[in-house]
């Protein structure tokens, strides 16, 4: 019999973001460790910054970089301060290294044609630094002599063979103490520091950085060793360090399974009289993937390792514990579905405050894309008045990713994705903005929240669903919408509804004319909010399959809000009725 006292439940706040380590249902007394009830199961495409709910903003088309059938090899976001412009970027395509002005005009120009220098073409990854206006390519086979750009022109160096010495073929490099340091299988070295001997006079002896005549270990090709167990080296990166000289911290050395610190002395004389460089153990069974996906955010590093995402200042932090588990289980979701062979080729940047790292890798006929990211954001942690942990974010789709980029722009952040143009399959750059409702020119973005599983207090009881309410705001455009729910521990979802709202973008735009968008906005683009949106009893549901009761009724239950269009979510609440139950109901004899 049921009652005909309505009950509601809700949640109105979701800064918390997304947890799908835990079981989905709301946390109580009776269940201690389920989500917050300002966390969500899960989340695609959206944000949860300022505590609503909000599509991730759009991703625009910049230019076409190659038209295909060529393996993409790695790029770099070179800095051209030096000449006094911004970053643009260098990427490298079946062996031909491509300069994309991303700071001016999107023009590409083959700089390996015209300076007829190339690399390989089918080694599938190359490795990139820059020190001073040099950036420095290895073509990835250990074997190829790397080729230095200073931002007009491209040669390749002498390597240890020809003097002057300059720097070898190697894997993995970074700039760190005025010197570029790189990687050869187990080894790694230093070339000579900035402003040495061996510069020369047109570059104020700043090109010496790609010289090798210091380091006697390094000039007879030897170097600092990690032990045989640890597996090849996959990543040099340094930290940040306030109250220094040069700012910066120790150099890290991230094989597959462990993780070494180094630390370096800065003058040249230190270096030859000192003791040091000391090589350290800094963290054990917590390598990295490889070099693209270390980001370094204030004095922390933060990497994609076998076992989930790590922050290199938490493990080392919690090594004497237990478990030193990573920070990403609420991420389980779709980090579990990651092809571990494959996520060498793994990228992540820091921008909008926010950490983000590709998942989810394929191979493709032009290298191994990322169909997803998973977004951690920070900006919960920068208030004054509080401090709370970031937020993951669920993750963003839409393109194939090769590989992310970000970097300052005269103050201004932006950021930047390789991507396989999912229709020709060509290689194409496109920019993450931070305030477009939408995306590949003026079209919508899809994306979805799957709330908590609520109770509305009663675990124990059962429940009919009798309707909801879902409050909007922050609405642009035309919005569609489909709400879906399942009861219980149900594996699929059951259709609910589906609806249509709007708030004009422009004066003349209304029922008659949807598309109509003059020079001068609507209200000076305004937004508008719909409190809120109630839905109707769930249509009379079919059976379920593990009981004998239907499937709007339950103890208890489950939304899946899909959108289409730019609004926030302010909150969603659930109405039900209290369903009594005979004693002994649904015994198995």
């Amino acid at each position: 019999m049921a009652s005909s006292v309505r009950i509601t439940d809700g949640s109105w706040d979701f800064a918390s973001g997304v947890d799908s380590g835990k079981i989905p249902t709301v946390a109580s007394a009776l269940m201690p460790h389920g989500l917050g009830r300002d966390q969500l199961a899960w989340l695609s495409n959206a944000t949860v910054r300022g505590g609503g709910i909000t599509q991730r903003t759009g991703w625009q088309p910049l230019c076409t970089v190659h038209p295909g059938g060529a393996l993409y090899q790695g790029g770099w976001l070179y800095d051209n301060s030096k000449a006094g412009g911004n970053p643009y970027l260098m990427l490298s395509i079946g062996g031909d290294l491509y300069q994309v002005r991303v700071d001016t005009d999107n023009s590409v120009v083959n700089v390996s044609a015209a300076a007829g220098i190339s690399d390989p073409a089918l080694v599938d990854k190359a490795f990139f630094t820059q020190g001073e206006e040099f950036m420095v390519k290895q073509a990835g086979d250990g074997t190829t002599l790397p080729l230095f750009w200073d931002g007009t022109t491209l040669r390749r160096s002498n390597g240890l063979a020809v003097a002057p010495y300059e720097l070898p073929p190697a894997l993995s490099m970074d700039y760190y103490m005025g010197r570029i340091w790189y990687s050869q299988g187990r080894t790694y070295s230093a070339g000579d520091i900035v402003g040495g001997s061996a510069g020369t006079a047109g570059y104020n002896k700043r090109d010496s950085v790609l010289k090798v005549s210091e380091n006697p270990l390094a000039l007879a090709g030897d170097g600092f060793t990690v032990p045989t167990a640890a597996g090849n080296i996959h990543a040099l990166r340094h930290s940040a360090n306030l109250d220094t000289a040069l700012g910066e911290g120790q150099l890290f050395v991230f094989t597959r399974k462990q993780v070494y610190s180094l630390t370096v002395p800065v003058t040249r004389a230190d270096w030859i009289n000192s003791k040091e460089p000391l090589q350290r153990v800094a963290l054990i069974n917590s390598g990295c993937y490889g070099d693209r996906c270390v980001v370094s955010v204030n004095g922390d590093l933060f990497y994609q390792a076998p076992d989930g995402i790590r922050s290199l200042t938490l493990a080392v932090r919690n090594f004497q514990q237990w478990g030193n588990t990573p920070i990403s289980s609420n991420e389980n979701r779709i980090l579990r579905f990651n092809n571990r062979g494959l996520m060498r080729m793994a990228s992540g940047i820091q921008f909008d405050n926010r950490m983000l790292q590709t998942v989810l890798p394929e191979e493709s006929d032009v290298g191994t894309v990322f169909k997803a990211i998973v977004p951690l954001d920070f900006d919960l942690i920068s208030t004054l008045s509080e401090k709370l942990p970031p937020a993951w974010e669920g993750h963003w789709e839409g393109l194939p990713i090769l590989q992310l980029f970000e970097g300052d722009f005269g103050g201004l952040q932006r950021a930047f994705a390789v991507v396989r143009n999912p229709t020709d399959g060509s290689i194409a750059v496109w920019e993450l903005t931070t305030s477009n409702r939408r995306e590949n020119g003026d079209n919508r973005v899809s994306w979805y929240v799957e709330t908590p599983a609520f109770t509305w207090g009663k675990e124990f009881e059962l429940k009919k669903l009798d309707g909801a309410e879902i409050w909007f705001d922050k609405v642009f455009g035309t919005v569609e919408m489909e709400v879906y729910y399942r009861p219980d521990a149900a594996a699929c979802w059951e259709f609910w509804t589906a609806t249509k709202f709007c708030s004009a973008r422009s004066t003349c735009e209304d029922v008659n004319y949807p598309v109509c968008y003059p020079e001068q906005p609507y209200a000076e683009g305004r937004e508008g909010y719909r409190f809120p949106i109630t839905l109707p009893t769930p249509p009379a549901a079919s059976c379920q399959r593990g009981n004998s009761r239907p499937l709007n009724i339950g103890y208890q239950f489950q939304l899946k809000i899909v959108i289409k269009g730019w609004c926030q979510v302010r909150g969603v609440l659930l109405h039900a009725i209290p369903v009594g139950k005979a004693p002994f109901e649904g015994m198995a004899c």
